[in-house]
């Protein structure tokens, strides 16, 4: 009888686990925080040698595609207006509070992952997608009290000029006390750009480019100075020279700018066809 018993007790335990397992393997992405959220309030380990100046005073936080239920606890204790700044290009919405690219609707069907199926029959009803259940990223982040702006800024692909030129526009016109969250889709690459440009226009040139880049990096974000093809890269060495010679250029441009120069970073680059701060060698 309790030789019985304890079989039934490893049973019940492995079917608990597995279904814990099976849940894990389903869902915890749908729910967990997000591993590249930082604000610029975050501890910094090592800032030895690096110009902190007019960092802690930057009201904005960076991180992934947002769950907003995490995103406002992470933020509970900021006080007046916040931003959700939007910088994907590529369709994206929520259904119930988790983004659609859970379910794989941003995927021709062909291209769905696994688990993505049994997500939509449980959370849906069906495999099929229901757009009528998506809402805009902007009508999730009026519910959690956020505004929203979206602007495209590249990382592995150089920003459109229009795009650059909303981007300043934007940040011009918002008060110093108003918190800014940035985010792309992993929150690292085009993240890294907008902290990067925001950091810029606050703070050049009092702070040279190195520290601003390097302060951004020890609090989470890419080295953008980091032109080196790494393991599995999804970059290109040309890709990350460019990513390098456009913030050195939107430096350079920034601090023009503040000495009443070229206002309009179109202009400018119309002025500069080819990078100041690269030129391409003679022949």
């Amino acid at each position: 009888m309790k030789r019985h018993l304890t079989k039934t007790r490893i049973l019940l335990v492995g079917c608990l686990i597995a279904f814990i397992s099976i849940g894990a393997y389903l869902f915890f992405d749908a729910f967990y925080g997000d591993v590249h959220f930082r604000t610029m309030q975050d501890s910094i380990a090592d800032s030895k040698g690096v110009d902190l100046t007019g960092l802690r005073e930057l009201r904005a936080s960076g991180g992934n595609l947002p769950r907003f239920t995490y995103v406002s606890w992470k933020l509970r204790n900021v006080k007046g207006d916040k931003i959700m700044f939007d910088l994907k290009q590529e369709f994206h919405g929520y259904v119930n509070g988790i983004p659609s690219s859970f379910l794989g609707y941003h995927f021709e069907d062909g291209n769905v992952k696994f688990k993505q199926w049994p997500r939509r029959l449980l959370l849906t009803g069906t495999f099929e997608k229901r757009p009528e259940l998506v809402i805009t990223e902007a009508e999730e982040a009026k519910k959690y009290g956020f505004g929203y702006v979206n602007v495209g800024i590249g990382s592995k692909y150089l920003s459109p000029d229009k795009n650059v030129d909303e981007f300043v526009t934007y940040i011009d016109s918002i008060p110093d006390t108003t918190w800014i969250h940035f985010h792309c889709f992993q929150g690292r690459g085009r993240t890294s750009m907008a902290l990067a440009m925001f950091d810029i226009m606050r703070n050049a040139p009092k702070v040279a480019l190195k520290d601003i880049v390097r302060r951004q990096y020890l609090l989470g974000s890419v080295d953008l100075f980091d032109v080196k093809k790494w393991t599995h890269s999804k970059y290109s060495k040309k890709q990350l020279e460019d990513r390098r010679n456009f913030i050195e250029d939107f430096y350079q441009f920034i601090c023009q700018r503040k000495e009443g120069g070229t206002q309009r970073w179109s202009d400018w680059r119309r002025q500069n066809p080819i990078s100041v701060a690269h030129p391409t060698p003679s022949p």
